[in-house]
């Protein structure tokens, strides 16, 4: 059985590891480094200001997505969980409020961005990210975008 339902305190440990765990799997071309020495500020700054919603499977966490008003700040499922279809049951239920998203993605996480496009995003800008110095993308999904 699976439920989507917002995230709690009980939850944030669970979510910093499963999205420290997943960047490093996702971004094997960025230094881990930077990832590790993240994770205590997405426990304490980034998470706690966004509006973060778990998918669970089986009672347990298998992925969660956090939106910072209309951008998707971030998206993760538990590699166990993959190709099940939980990243496109978050994006819908973030887009059932919303007329327009916008995210960063990593222009080598090819995975992620066709994903994306798949799921009806198109890429709005390609730019570099200052903190690694990576291509990335910026992409934005509208309502009723043909």
């Amino acid at each position: 059985m699976r439920s989507i339902r917002p995230s709690g305190p009980q939850d944030l440990d669970f979510l910093v590891e499963l999205w420290l765990q997943e960047s490093l799997t996702a971004h094997p071309f960025i230094d881990a480094e930077y990832w590790r020495t993240n994770a205590e500020e997405m426990k304490t700054k980034y998470l706690p200001m966004a509006d973060t919603v778990v998918i669970e499977e089986g009672g347990h966490v298998a992925g969660f997505v956090s939106m910072v008003d209309d951008y998707l700040a971030a998206l993760f499922i538990d590699s166990r969980h993959h190709k099940k279809g939980l990243g496109k049951q978050l994006l819908d239920h973030v887009k059932q409020d919303r007329t327009a998203i916008r995210l960063q993605v990593y222009r080598e996480n090819e995975r992620a961005v066709r994903f994306y496009e798949k799921q009806g995003f198109r890429i709005e800008e390609e730019m570099i990210d200052e903190a690694t110095s990576t291509e990335e993308y910026r992409m934005v999904w509208m309502r009723n975008h043909k």
